[in-house]
């Protein structure tokens, strides 16, 4: 990874944050406490129609969870993001957001008017707001990653979130092609804890190098390969 830091922020809990990055950049997040959740979802930057794709990039790379060399694939079949390290092992695809009625049922009644900044904010929300902000909508809310949470099925399909130990674990993704990135600092949704988690995470974006051929992610399988030459594919139509 390049020593050229570009931009560092602390994304406070329950806060949100949504950003263009250019392709060949890398995102660094570093969670500072024990608990942390960051939720994830990303937007092809001129296309912002074209989104991050769960089912294609499990399918794809015949996997349930996202790990180091994996891919997030664009439902036009294109590289989005590829997550090239990653010390914490196992990233939830499939549970989606926290919704504002669920966390007052866990944590209890918090709002604007009698909490202010220190409200208990849910994924949904934040989103929405984020994406709002960008000119669009509701309707365009998507797939997102639970950075940061483990949550395993059993043979009958149910789905349980087992605690793990976030404490100073980092993920670097690449941005493969230019990507709306938003993220959430909030509870993820099967995680039963008692208290609304108050951990920081560390952002950082970083100078970087575009996949080649011989990249891992690229190598992992053929449809990775095949998502890499379509970005390809794009690029020589723009250029």
């Amino acid at each position: 990874m390049s020593n050229q830091l570009l931009y560092r922020k602390e994304l406070l809990p329950g806060e949100k944050w949504s950003e263009y990055i250019g392709a060949g950049k890398f995102i660094r997040l570093i969670a500072k406490d024990s608990t942390c959740n960051v939720v994830m979802g990303a937007y092809q930057a001129q296309h912002l129609e074209e989104k991050y794709n769960m089912p294609d990039s499990l399918k794809a790379q015949h996997t349930f969870f996202l790990s180091t060399n994996d891919l997030l694939m664009s439902d036009n079949g294109k590289m989005l993001l590829s997550l090239i390290k990653d010390t914490f092992g196992w990233h939830d695809t499939v549970c989606g957001h926290t919704l504002n009625r669920s966390i007052q049922k866990q944590y209890g009644p918090s709002s604007y008017q009698t909490d202010r900044n220190q409200r208990l904010r849910n994924s949904y929300d934040n989103f929405s707001i984020e994406l709002f902000r960008r000119g669009l909508q509701r309707r365009d809310l998507s797939s997102v990653v639970n950075l940061f949470s483990k949550v395993v099925a059993d043979d009958a399909g149910n789905l349980t979130y087992q605690s793990q130990n976030t404490l100073d674990k980092e993920v670097i993704l690449r941005a493969d092609a230019d990507v709306l990135l938003l993220l959430s600092n909030t509870p993820h949704p099967l995680n039963l804890t008692e208290e609304y988690p108050a951990g920081e995470v560390l952002l950082e974006i970083y100078q970087g190098e575009p996949a080649d051929l011989i990249d891992p992610v690229v190598t992992k399988c053929g449809e990775n390969t095949r998502a890499f030459e379509n970005n390809l594919v794009e690029k020589q139509i723009k250029g």
